[in-house]
């Protein structure tokens, strides 16, 4: 299959999604740090909403990409999508690399929306000079001691990693099994994509009712002091590695959720 153009912009949109995925989650550790939990949600919306920009625009690219294959008679074929995964393992990957960057340039922001009581005046003094200069003192990498604490694995929740890879797996191949679906039978593709909705429904859903409660819980035991800041960060890392991981176990699961909607799709 050539490879179209614009799945240059796919794969680009994708990291983008996945990447802000990633940092979105120091929002906990920028507020814990910050005792200031509510403006740094707040704060951390405007990441939650570029990532759905970005995924409004992946989509509709991607549709037309499929169009034009049908169109022009071509066999189906997953090269493109399986790229399209690979981009947000990458876009994962640069997340945790940035992670310990994020959040200590964003308790600055954090701060100052806790004063300015407005996310505009927070966006006009981010162009100042001075952010620029925090930014830079913000650069940091992951210490190879902090991954080394890894190790000490025993006191986390072995089922809430493993709960995160396979919710996070379901959410990224999600719309891309509807699209393929729609591929492989071209009589059934709005059929398919219109199943998209429930596909990433079930994924949303799945992440709301078992890994965010879990994660809001922490959250809390932190502030109230039950358990100590270290923990949650280590947890943090097996959650962001996690979510790595689902990325890649995407890949084994893309063409078997295809299969399954397009026997929904004959079904309905």
């Amino acid at each position: 299959m050539p490879f179209p153009s614009n799945i240059f912009w796919v794969c680009l949109l994708t990291m983008i999604i996945h990447f802000m995925s990633i940092i979105s989650l120091s929002a906990r550790v920028v507020g814990i740090r910050t005792k200031k939990l509510a403006s740094s949600f707040s704060l951390f919306n405007i990441i939650s909403l570029i990532a759905q920009f970005s995924s409004s625009i992946q989509s509709p690219l991607l549709a037309k990409s499929i169009e034009n294959q049908i169109i022009n008679g071509l066999s189906p074929s997953n090269i493109s999508f399986r790229l399209i995964i690979f981009s947000a393992t990458i876009g994962s990957c640069l997340g945790i690399f940035a992670f310990p960057s994020g959040h200590r340039f964003m308790a600055k922001g954090v701060n100052s929306l806790y004063y300015n009581k407005s996310i505009f005046k927070v966006l006009i003094k981010a162009l100042r000079m001075s952010t620029l200069i925090h930014f830079r003192k913000s650069l940091t990498i992951p210490k190879i001691e902090n991954l080394t604490h890894l190790i000490l694995y025993r006191d986390i929740s072995i089922k809430v990693i493993f709960l995160n890879i396979l919710v996070n797996s379901f959410i990224t191949v999600s719309v891309l099994s509807c699209l393929y679906a729609g591929f492989l039978n071209p009589n059934l593709r709005t059929t398919a994509l219109s199943l998209n909705g429930i596909s990433v429904g079930l994924g949303v859903l799945g992440m709301l009712l078992f890994v965010e409660p879990y994660n809001a819980t922490l959250t809390d035991k932190v502030l109230d002091g039950s358990i100590s800041e270290a923990f949650f960060r280590r947890f943090l890392t097996f959650i962001v590695i996690a979510r790595m991981i689902g990325t890649i176990t995407a890949q084994l699961l893309f063409i078997p959720l295809a299969q399954l909607i397009i026997r929904i799709a004959e079904i309905i």
